[in-house]
C-alpha cells in the first residue's frame, strides 16, 4: 500500500479527477462528431442556388422567381426547397466505374465554381458524386424529388 499524507492524497484526487473530465470530454466530442459526420447536406449552408442545369432542361433563377428554358410539370420551388434540405449518408468513395443515370450542374451565389451532381443507383440505393470527392448514398425518394425526369 502506497504511504501518502493527506497532500499526496489530494493531489491523487485531483489529477484523477481531471483524467475523468479529459476522457468524459473527449468521448463526448468523438461520440458527436461521428454522428455528425455521417449524413452531410448536399448544398452549403444558406446557399442560394441561380441556376439548375439538368442534361435537357435549365432553371434560372430571376429575381424571386424562376424560369426555365421549356416547359415543366413541376413545381420549381418545391424543386428548390428539396435541394436545400437534401441530406445523404456519406459512403467511401470506391474507384469503380458506375453508370451515371443523371447529370445536374448548379451554380450557387457567391461560388466561383459550379457544383456538380452524378446520380446513380445500384441494388442498395441512390447514390450521389459530387466534384468534391464526396459520394453520398439518398433514398429513392430523395432521388426521385432532385431528379424529376430519371426513373429510380
Amino acid at each position: 500500500m502506497i504511504r501518502l499524507g493527506r497532500t499526496g492524497w489530494n493531489n491523487v484526487i485531483i489529477f484523477a479527477m481531471l483524467i475523468m473530465i479529459f476522457l468524459f470530454n473527449g468521448l463526448h466530442h468523438k461520440i458527436m462528431s461521428s454522428s455528425e459526420e455521417a449524413v452531410q447536406s448536399l448544398l452549403p449552408a444558406n446557399s442560394t442556388v441561380l441556376t439548375y442545369q439538368y442534361s435537357d432542361f435549365k432553371i434560372e433563377r430571376i429575381g424571386t422567381s424562376w424560369r426555365t428554358n421549356k416547359q415543366l410539370n413541376l413545381d420549381i420551388e418545391l424543386l428548390d426547397l428539396n435541394w436545400r434540405q437534401a441530406t445523404g449518408e456519406v459512403i467511401p468513395v470506391v474507384d469503380e466505374k458506375s453508370l451515371v443515370l443523371a447529370s445536374v450542374e448548379l451554380n450557387i451565389a457567391g461560388y466561383d465554381r459550379s457544383l456538380v451532381f452524378d446520380v446513380f443507383t445500384t441494388p442498395d440505393g441512390c447514390f450521389v458524386d459530387d466534384n468534391q470527392a464526396r459520394r453520398l448514398k439518398l433514398d429513392k425518394q430523395t432521388c426521385n424529388q432532385l431528379f424529376p425526369t430519371t426513373e429510380f
